[in-house]
């Protein structure tokens, strides 16, 4: 880049000397004042990406990135230039190329980072946009200078890596033998069992650190099976318990929804509520519970996790009808020591099909023994980044995986569980026999400990739960 001082100066001076000896009979160039930077566009910029060699030796490779996909907007208002959209996280903004167009071919400068000194903008010389940088544009005729802010927005996060943020301890926790979190509206609820009676804790999604005693107005006490009864359906909230089915969107007002006879609330898809019936058989309603059909299955009843038991429910990728509800859990230590591994079933449905649709079906996991999701308890699994996250304590009867080491991950529905390096439990992390965790409309996944009361709220970095800018005004 070359200096603009005096240069700037002289040709200023030189121009208005030019003029002002015009002949009056000859007419005069008139020059526009106005002054204005009306695009800003990035070339191809280098990204480099840190990752393990076979050895387990880091290692460094680079990418382009092609900055024209990154649009930038210019804030004409407050003079501020930016992208909305980051860039990816490694991006080398400290050698950047771009182009710079101004109205009326005005003249364009940028300002030093360390002094006041303004140099010429030259599309051919590479500027450091590590910080902001002030670009100004002199209109034609020398009268006008507008000064901009450049803002070179890159990802401060490496992608696909877990995130996390602790929201302290509650004590409401300390004492809980169970635990079940369901997101309600703008909530977390957290149904808790403390051993002889249930609470109802709620925070709210952006906090986390405050913790409420939700209202109950059923006219009983909050059961402590609460925590093993309840599930969402469609933003609702059921739960099961002294025969009757109630619901709440907000986790302080529950109406009765249904009668019922049944030993457990377990699962929910968008149209369905799923139970085990006082005879045994797994059981479906399509209408909040006034009514129950018995569900197939393409195996024995005995097969099906009875302790230890979550859902998650995801949409098909190809078709928008379909969903699939996975169940996972284990059985009964007692009755069936020799288990290895959780017991998970699966449910397609086809959402405009009002009958009961395909079968569940039993995912055998003995095939591939290191594939599968070992009985852990506590076991939570939730539907995460398009696949089915599961993390749990400690092995039980067979079992000897230890606890609360690892998450396990199923891109498959559930068929195959495997390890993914980038989700790790946040550094820190302590939990008793008592766990639960839940996944929010943006992507933060959340980890509520028993016993040492620890709560966590944290994300892939990379995701958000709101909608990218499309559209950019000048």
């Amino acid at each position: 880049m070359k200096r603009i001082f005096p240069t700037f100066a002289v040709m200023l001076t030189v121009l208005m000397f030019a003029t002002s000896c015009l002949d009056d009979d000859e007419s005069q160039t008139v020059y526009p004042s106005d002054a204005a930077i009306t695009a800003f566009t990035l070339g191809n910029l280098n990204c480099y990406h840190t990752t393990k060699s076979s050895t387990g030796a880091d290692s460094t490779y680079k990418t382009t990135v092609v900055g024209s996909t990154y649009p930038f907007y210019i804030d004409q208002i407050n003079h501020v230039i930016y992208n909305p959209d980051s860039l990816p996280y490694g991006t080398d903004v400290a050698h950047v190329l771009c182009t710079i167009t101004s109205k009326n071919s005005g003249s364009i400068t940028i300002k030093n980072v360390d002094s006041d000194t303004l140099k010429f903008y030259n599309s051919s010389d590479s500027i450091d946009f590590t910080v902001p940088r002030q670009v100004s544009v002199f209109s034609m005729d020398g009268s006008n200078r507008a000064d901009y802010t450049v803002r070179v927005n890159v990802h401060q996060e490496a992608p696909d890596n877990f995130i996390w943020h602790s929201k302290g301890s509650n004590l409401l926790f300390n004492s809980a033998v169970d635990m079940k979190a369901l997101t309600c509206g703008d909530k977390l609820l957290v149904f808790v069992d403390n051993g002889n009676y249930g609470t109802i804790c709620s925070t709210s999604l952006s906090d986390g650190e405050t913790w409420a005693v939700e209202g109950w107005n059923a006219n009983k006490p909050v059961p402590a099976s609460a925590c093993r009864n309840v599930v969402e359906k469609g933003g609702v909230i059921y739960l099961y318990t002294r025969g009757e089915i109630l619901r709440t969107t907000d986790g302080s007002n529950w109406e009765l929804a249904a009668n019922a006879n049944l030993d457990r609330l377990v699962a929910a898809s968008s149209t369905r509520l799923y139970a085990f019936d006082k005879t045994g058989n797994m059981v479906s309603s399509a209408d909040d519970g006034q009514t129950w059909d018995v569900e197939a299955l393409d195996t024995d009843m005995a097969f099906m996790p009875t302790q230890d038991l979550s859902y998650s429910l995801q949409k098909s990728r190809v078709n928008p009808l379909n969903e699939n509800v996975v169940l996972v859990g284990n059985r009964a230590t007692g009755t069936y020591f020799d288990d290895k591994q959780a017991h998970v079933w699966s449910k397609l449905i086809d959402t405009s099909d009002t009958s009961n649709g395909e079968p569940w079906m039993y995912l055998n996991p003995n095939d591939v023994d290191t594939l599968a999701l070992p009985r852990l308890s506590p076991l939570a699994t939730v539907g995460y980044d398009g696949g089915i996250l599961a993390v749990g304590g400690h092995g039980i009867g067979a079992c000897t995986t230890e606890g609360f080491t690892r998450f396990y991950f199923s891109y498959d529905g559930g068929i195959y569980w495997n390890l993914r390096e980038s989700f790790t439990l946040p550094e820190g992390f302590a939990c008793g026999s008592a766990f639960t965790m839940a996944a929010d409309s943006d992507n933060y996944l959340w980890l509520i400990c028993g016993q040492s009361g620890q709560v966590w709220k944290g994300r892939l970095s990379g995701t958000s739960g709101t909608n990218n800018q499309t559209s950019f005004t000048k």
